[in-house]
């Protein structure tokens, strides 16, 4: 019991902040507030969702929130010069998550097969693909996308974006659960040179895992620009933070070769939920910073004995 309690106690964490909020606050268990809430959450999950993939390897993508505008911009001025075309939201979408894909693929590439550290590539990718997004741009926001467009993000019906982030970690999940290639991410963070000793193919794994990791990033970018109704050239900044910090507060092991994806999308929500709170109780924005941040660290500290406790972990 203390180690299933142990294995999925980011849930337990989140019910527990819910239940607590809502005997504070009337006004956070309205229904129009736990939608909004589980709206916001989407962007922020689908990241996580790829960032996790990235981190069960050991290794860390610091570039999904540039990679997530630039996506964004680029799909969406296809949309916008495409007109009144029918095929002007899935050739935007498809051209969107393409440009997340070879993002992801060049990072994938130059971590595998050019044994850069993923910090340095990412963090180079980072700059270049927020700079490109500015170039692409001129530096002002992308607006006039087809009303279709505006579905992905919740703006007609909230349930849309909720059901696109289940969706998507129900099939990691699986992924992760039951295939090799789930498998073996675990086993290339456990221990990079015994999986390729007994014969995983690392380098395809992890350059897959990358690659997954941009177009993950790239299709929350354009799910953001829908919520918002533009794609600005500085939309998702620090997106990469919060994901990875989603993915800690998750349970996740920045050492690689542990995580879930469900513990992944409880991070982030525990994570939205605490901001939620703040506004709700009309705490200056300054003070919902500091705030969140001393309240990652303690749960993440909480959680890491909890583990120690149940024997998941060593000391």
């Amino acid at each position: 019991m203390k180690q299933f309690i142990a294995k999925h106690s980011p849930l337990f964490i989140l019910a527990g902040l819910c239940i607590a909020m809502a005997l504070y606050s009337s006004d956070f268990s309205g229904r129009g507030n736990l939608q909004s809430v589980a709206m916001r959450t989407s962007v922020v999950g689908i990241i996580a969702v790829g960032e996790l993939l990235v981190i069960l390897t050991a290794g860390i993508d610091l570039s999904v929130g540039s990679v997530a505008a630039l996506s964004a911009v680029v799909g969406c001025i296809v949309m916008k010069s495409m007109g009144d075309s029918a095929m002007a939201l899935p050739v935007g979408l498809l051209v969107g998550c393409g440009v997340g894909m070879l993002c992801g693929l060049i990072n994938g590439l130059l971590v595998s097969k050019g044994r850069i550290p993923p910090f340095i590539v990412t963090l180079g990718t980072m700059m270049w693909a927020r700079g490109l997004v500015l170039l692409a741009s001129n530096g002002e926001p992308v607006f006039g996308m087809p009303d279709a467009f505006f579905w992905l993000g919740g703006a007609n019906a909230w349930w849309v974006p909720v059901l696109l982030t289940v969706s998507i970690v129900a099939f990691f999940f699986v992924v992760l659960t039951y295939t090799p290639f789930g498998r073996s991410l675990y086993a290339i963070g456990g221990n990079r040179q015994a999986a390729r000793l007994s014969g995983l193919p690392v380098d395809r794994s992890q350059m897959l895992a990358y690659t997954l990791s941009g177009t993950l990033a790239g299709f929350a970018g354009l799910v953001l620009a829908s919520r918002t109704s533009i794609a600005a050239p500085m939309a998702a900044e620090m997106y990469e933070l919060e994901a990875i910090a989603a993915c800690v507060i998750g349970g996740a092991s920045l050492m690689g070769g542990e995580g879930g994806v469900i513990a992944a999308l409880a991070g982030a929500l525990i994570m939205t939920v605490l901001r939620n709170f703040c506004t709700l109780e009309d705490i200056q924005v300054y003070w919902q910073q500091v705030l969140v941040g001393g309240l990652i660290v303690i749960l993440v500290y909480y959680d890491s004995m909890r583990k120690r406790k149940a024997g998941l972990i060593g000391d």
